[in-house]
């Protein structure tokens, strides 16, 4: 009789389950990170954009659509935020969240962001090199989303210290609008710390407990986040939010949307059965359905050989390491193929256009691979060649982590000026995911974080703006590879 009363005490809990829930409400949920570590007038950090690939990972599996930029200069943080609030000015808006990592500094009680390209000399001139915080707030705070999520793992030391009259630590608390909650990586005032590996401590920690805090409020996420972070600093560093915040918001798990608070909780009922203690937590990580998730319940329950629950836990893990992804065909219509190259992963290479060959030079697309900077690939259409692609097509499924640029022209500096560089590019891969990133203006190798895409079979990269030439509207990239 013992697998009947198993099942009649899931049976049970399930009910319990779907009748104290409350009717869903479905909404969009968007996303803007950033992650700028390249700094060109200031010390460079190297975490940040590893944090930001992180996170951008971690939101798309909590089902946000993530907009991802790397080393972003003022003007594409600017449009980015910009266009960022507008979309959550749409309907049906359940969540808006904004990441940012890298350097950050407050002047006078208001806390700036600071792009890459930001050369600042004296504290009066933080209005035009940096990103407001309160700024950004205040659009924001027009939205129609449920709730607002501002993350900012921005509290490092001053980097502009020397030139400022009054160098205060970190970044100065702000009170939350209405819907809102801002986090920070430590307490106002204080110094977050870098961490010693690929990420920091709190991008880690953050990282970790949304994806394993399904069925909990967001502020019991930030509660988990807090304490493992102490832990991994020693009590060093203290993360800190302000909310406004009236609902209940759940990264994971179907719990009715952003602003729909539940009945009043009952004392839950002491399990004196552990057969349903099990069932139970089964039922939570399939909810949750995560590889984590997972783990956690055959960590706990792995070692019981035969188990119905066990069976079916290991099979939902292996099904999350192996998900089956639908790819899409390449896009049509390029100019040229070329290839595959050892530097491209095995790739083919194919342009959608070509500048017609002048003075003995050619611009084709294989320029790209030939490991010679006085040779580049030059997009042939009128304008500053907004909307030419390159795509990558691969042979099977590849996993990538970094997709690498020498920008612009770089046969000589004279003729790096004169053609345009690409400002920022889309790259898009056939599962349906995308990132847009911001490429510097200078011919040095550069790097992009594209792991948050996931296995793929082709990748785009589709010139969105461009930095103009002083003579000539061709853009222009001497060299690429891929990792």
């Amino acid at each position: 009789m013992r697998p009947i009363r198993t099942a009649l005490t899931l049976a049970v809990i399930l009910a319990g389950f779907w009748l104290a829930m409350p009717a869903a409400v479905a909404g969009e949920r968007i996303a803007l990170v950033i992650g700028n570590g390249a700094y060109l007038n200031t010390s460079p950090l190297p975490n940040p954009p590893s944090d930001a690939g992180l996170m951008a990972r971690t939101l798309q599996d909590a089902g946000f659509a993530v907009t991802t930029l790397i080393d972003a200069d003022q003007a594409t943080m600017k449009r980015a935020l910009l266009d960022f609030g507008r979309s959550l000015r749409g309907p049906d808006i359940e969540a808006g969240l904004f990441f940012y990592a890298g350097h950050g500094v407050q002047v006078a009680g208001q806390n700036y962001l600071v792009p890459v390209n930001a050369s600042i000399t004296s504290e009066d001139e933080i209005d035009l090199e940096g990103i407001n915080v309160n700024d950004f707030l205040r659009v924001m705070n027009s939205s129609n989303s449920e709730i607002n999520i501002v993350i900012l793992d921005a509290c490092r030391n001053n980097p502009f210290a020397r030139s400022f009259r009054a160098v205060s630590r970190g970044l100065a608390p702000v009170d939350a609008p209405k819907g809102t909650l801002i986090a920070y990586a430590t307490a106002p005032g204080d110094v977050a710390l870098d961490g010693r590996g690929n990420n920091s401590p709190y991008t880690l920690a953050l990282s970790e407990a949304i994806s394993t805090g399904g069925g909990e409020t967001i502020e019991s996420v930030f509660k988990t986040t807090r304490r493992n972070v102490l832990e991994a600093t020693g009590d060093q560093q203290v993360p800190w939010e302000t909310s406004s915040v009236t609902g209940d918001f759940f990264f994971h798990g179907d719990r009715g949307g952003a602003q729909v608070t539940p009945p009043p909780a009952q004392p839950a009922p002491v399990v004196a059965d552990p057969e349903a203690e099990m069932a139970r937590k089964f039922e939570m990580a399939r909810q949750i359905g995560t590889q984590a998730a997972w783990e956690a319940f055959l960590g706990e329950y792995g070692s019981q050989e035969g188990n119905f629950y066990v069976a079916l836990a290991r099979e939902a893990l292996e099904k999350t390491k192996s998900p089956a992804t639908v790819h899409r065909s390449p896009p049509g219509g390029m100019a040229a193929c070329y290839g595959p190259y050892g530097g491209l992963a095995g790739a083919e290479l194919c342009v959608s256009s070509i500048l017609d060959p002048q003075y003995g030079n050619r611009y084709g697309g294989s320029n790209l691979t030939d490991g010679d900077m006085s040779t580049a690939w030059v997009e042939g259409v009128a304008g500053d060649g907004e909307g030419q692609s390159i795509v990558l097509k691969f042979g099977g499924e590849r996993a990538l982590s970094i997709l690498r640029f020498a920008n612009g022209y770089n046969k000589s500096n004279a003729l790096f000026e004169k053609n345009g560089r690409v400002r920022e590019v889309v790259i898009a891969g056939s599962n349906g995911r995308q990132l847009t990133a911001a490429l510097r203006d200078t011919g040095q190798w550069q790097a992009v974080d594209i792991s948050a895409l996931g296995p793929v079979t082709w990748l785009s990269l589709t010139i969105r703006s461009a930095y103009p030439g002083t003579a000539y509207r061709d853009t222009a990239i001497s060299e690429l590879r891929v990792e």
